[in-house]
């Protein structure tokens, strides 16, 4: 039992829902990577300023964005190069994607209707940022499986991306997606939706990007906290919330779905809230 609460306090979970193109279930999470300029190179550049601009821009073009379910606006902490930002966006679909990207000058002036104020706005947090654009990922978002943030937050939280891995089917004694799936969603509703140190939590696997290696499949979590210090000790407050909802019999049969000793860390970073959805 021991080593299972190990287990527990490590990983989060996962479920399989079939990806549907029209957003009737599972969602997709777009995520691209740009670069901050270096404040010392941008004329008259300062926090304050940053920070107005960036949060006006954000703010007002992501509400305009109808089709933008949510976003997150990712920052370095601890992980990364000082000057990256990752822009996690999630949309219904990977059509409703393609078509915000298509109607993005028309998404601008909704936000801001004024063109002269339009080219301010834009031209006012631009000059932060490198000329730069990556898309690194889209992944499938386990809607069923996520934790949204019910309660207020300050300016930033922080955020960890990880990856843990499920055994092959094939290699699951008396295994079932059908008992996976019912166990991950109990684990889902009485242990991270439990922990009060857990903001929000997204469960996220391979669609367009990533792989698979022999079998074991990547499950990614991000999960979100109001300090450091809730993000090092939510995973010990896991095990005892475990403890009370699963028996020992539901117990070991979570955990013989996960392969032991797979984990990775993926980032830590601060999140920007005025520049999220």
């Amino acid at each position: 039992m021991k080593k299972l609460l190990i287990l527990v306090a490590i990983l989060s979970s996962f479920t399989f829902a079939q990806y549907n193109s029209n957003g009737t279930d599972n969602s997709v999470l777009m995520w691209s990577k740009y670069k901050w300029t270096n404040m010392s190179e941008v004329e008259d550049g300062s926090a304050a300023d940053r920070n107005q601009a960036v949060n006006t821009w954000y703010s007002r073009t992501n509400q305009a964005n109808k089709m933008l379910k949510s976003s997150m606006f990712l920052y370095h902490y601890w992980t990364g190069a000082q000057e990256d930002v990752h822009i996690l966006n999630e949309y219904a679909s990977v059509e409703d994607a393609t078509e915000a990207i298509r109607t993005a000058a028309k998404i601008r002036q909704t936000a801001f209707p004024n063109e002269e104020e339009r080219r301010a706005a834009w031209s006012a947090q631009a000059k932060y940022f490198e000329n730069y654009h990556e898309d690194l990922h889209i992944f499938e978002n386990h809607t069923a499986l996520e934790k949204k943030r019910t309660g207020g937050v300050g300016e930033s939280t922080v955020v960890t991306v990880s990856v843990a891995y499920f055994y092959p089917m094939g290699m699951v004694e008396n295994g079932s997606i059908e008992e996976r799936y019912k166990l991950l969603k109990k684990f889902q509703k009485e242990v991270i939706g439990k922990n009060p140190r857990i903001v929000s939590q997204k469960v996220l696997t391979h669609l367009w990007s990533g792989k698979v290696v022999d079998g074991y499949f990547p499950v990614i979590t991000i999960s979100e906290y109001n300090s450091m210090e809730d993000a090092d000790f939510a995973g010990e407050d896991n095990p005892a919330l475990f403890q009370k909802a699963f028996s020992d019999e539901e117990g070991a049969a979570y955990a013989k779905y996960w392969a032991p000793g797979r984990h990775e860390d993926i980032g830590l970073f601060n999140n920007w809230i005025g520049a999220n959805k």
